[in-house]
């Protein structure tokens, strides 16, 4: 290794660096309690989705983040959360279909052969009935808010890009429908 190669930044690791403290502005957890009070989540009423979510406090620090950042870091970075959302996708998809789908197909499928035989066993163990129902729901709400917020980290890295001019990928141009 030269002195020169052995002084260039490691720009995996700053990449990785920078993801991270991305992703510290969308916190999965959070995606509930900010339904009530961000200026995204207001912004579901009328026309224009976007104005409120350029307000949301995780946009602005996204910006902040990333004002310094340079235009071959930034597309790498946009990269990587577009490869997180599909993965996100992929996972999200997984579990509907086996915490969801596949277990009330085989419970209704049962139900109608035997019937009086499930409603008896619901009544005889129901607070066991309900944790399952509870966990079975709740699995695929925390892959969802996750989703969601994947999701939502590629819409501010949209609006970056469009606010540095840059185009963003399958967007479509005005009078396209």
């Amino acid at each position: 290794m030269t002195d020169e190669t052995s002084e260039a930044p490691d720009e995996a690791a700053d990449l990785w660096d920078l993801w991270r403290r991305l992703k510290r502005n969308f916190p999965a957890w959070s995606l509930l309690p900010s339904g009530f009070y961000t200026p995204g989540a207001w912004g579901y009423v009328g026309v224009d989705f976007v104005s409120g979510f350029r307000r949301n406090k995780s946009t602005r620090q996204t910006f902040d983040l990333l004002k310094d950042v340079d235009d071959a870091t930034f597309d790498a970075l946009y990269a990587l959360a577009g490869l997180n959302g599909r993965r996100q996708d992929q996972m999200l998809k997984t579990v509907v279909i086996g915490y969801l789908t596949l277990p009330l197909s085989v419970i209704a499928v049962i139900a109608d052969i035997e019937g009086d035989s499930v409603a008896a066993f619901i009544r005889e163990h129901s607070t066991t009935v309900y944790q399952i129902v509870a966990t079975v729901t709740l699995a695929p709400l925390t892959f969802l808010m996750s989703q969601w917020r994947s999701r939502q980290m590629i819409g501010v890295l949209d609006l970056v890009r469009i606010e540095r001019g840059r185009t963003v990928a399958g967007a479509s141009t005005p009078g396209d429908e």
